[in-house]
């Protein structure tokens, strides 16, 4: 499918009713602001992130740019530090950011009086924790404890010798499990039990008492696991449906399923965030209004992976600069943001029952919203 292209081109964004009195309007977007469980206010510049990037792709410091370059645009990125730094070196993506503009998004979010702020960062809490540190705490918005198993490029259930050579910093001439695959973990090993999932969820909000500590669970068994997360009480939740090759009405509908299964459970006030795969700008506002909180945008980023990877034409001598990282990102993300931001604002204008429409009657019937005629 080709960016350009709206995969829920069925599912209709409508506009006021012709007879609705002239009204102002903010065309602007505010951040996006909710709190923990325990009360904790986390704010996030936009409803949009990059779930799972292929560090393990480009040069740590590469990498490092990357992440910095699209976190500039509030977006937030999921990353180790060990995905972007080798042997502990700065990073641009964690530093505290200062700003003079007020008006940036992702400086308001997390603004102290000091006029001081960081970047937006997911940290990736995978079961097998290959790679975590405990400076990866400091400062993140989001920590995901991924209940998803991952699957290798090959389509095993593991982690490639380069990915964990990344992670763990092994010398080339010692690589960990003497250079082959590493299974990949399905539950923490710590973890009992899903019954005991709250208590890792509590812990993980002890080690960062500032981030919003969400479950990532795939679509699979989504009533019985959705359930099982929910008790654990989260402070949100992750569907997962980019390693599936689902129809557009498949995505929408499980989508509305996951919101009205939360509804349901006395969850209605969780954020809900999906991976959706391949989107453009307005099935992104679509799947919002279908219910979602957030929407991975990776694939609007994986493809400067591709980008950088070419320019730098895998020479380790290459003149690349983060000027060059900024430049390739400058080209791809701002105007599918812009689109984004500028239709979530036009949402406003809008009833929330009256936001959705289609003319086919097929999905108006399987996501109970208004049949155009």
């Amino acid at each position: 499918m080709s960016l350009l292209d709206d995969r829920l081109a069925s599912l209709l964004l409508v506009p006021p009713r012709v007879t609705t009195p002239w009204s102002g309007h903010d065309c602007d977007l505010r951040p996006i602001t909710f709190a923990r469980i325990d009360g904790v206010e986390v704010t996030c510049p936009l409803p949009l992130f990059w779930y799972d990037p292929p560090w393990d792709s480009l040069a740590p410091q590469h990498a490092d740019w990357l992440a910095t370059s699209v976190a500039e645009l509030d977006v937030i990125v999921s990353a180790l530090s060990r995905d972007l730094s080798a042997h502990a070196t700065p990073m641009l993506m964690t530093q505290r950011q200062e700003s003079a503009d007020e008006s940036s998004p992702a400086s308001n979010a997390s603004r102290d009086e000091s006029n001081a702020f960081y970047l937006p960062r997911m940290v990736p809490y995978r079961p097998e924790r290959y790679g975590l540190l405990p400076v990866d705490y400091d400062d993140a918005k989001i920590i995901d404890v991924r209940l998803t198993l991952h699957r290798d490029i090959s389509g095993r259930f593991a982690y490639s010798p380069e990915q964990i050579g990344r992670w763990e910093a092994t010398p080339e001439d010692s690589p960990h499990s003497g250079g082959g695959y590493v299974p990949a973990g399905t539950f923490p090993p710590d973890v009992i039990s899903m019954k005991h999932l709250g208590n890792k969820i509590d812990q993980l909000r002890r080690l960062s008492p500032k981030a919003a500590v969400f479950v990532s669970i795939p679509p699979f068994r989504l009533e019985e696991e959705l359930s099982g997360v929910l008790v654990s009480k989260p402070d949100g939740v992750i569907l997962r449906m980019d390693q599936v090759d689902m129809e557009p009405l498949q995505l929408a509908a499980l989508t509305r399923r996951a919101r009205k299964l939360m509804r349901e459970a006395d969850a209605k006030h969780l954020p809900l965030w999906i991976v959706p795969g391949e989107i453009t700008p307005a099935d992104a506002v679509k799947l919002i209004a279908l219910g979602a909180s957030g929407v991975a945008i990776d694939a609007w980023c994986d493809p400067i992976v591709d980008e950088i990877q070419e320019s730098i034409g895998g020479s380790p001598y290459a003149t690349f600069g983060f000027d060059d990282v900024d430049r390739i990102v400058t080209q791809q993300l701002p105007h599918r943001i812009e689109n984004f931001s500028g239709l979530m604002s036009s949402l406003d204008r809008v009833p929330a029952k009256e936001q959705l429409g289609t003319f086919s009657s097929t999905w108006a019937k399987a996501l109970a919203i208004n049949a155009l005629r």
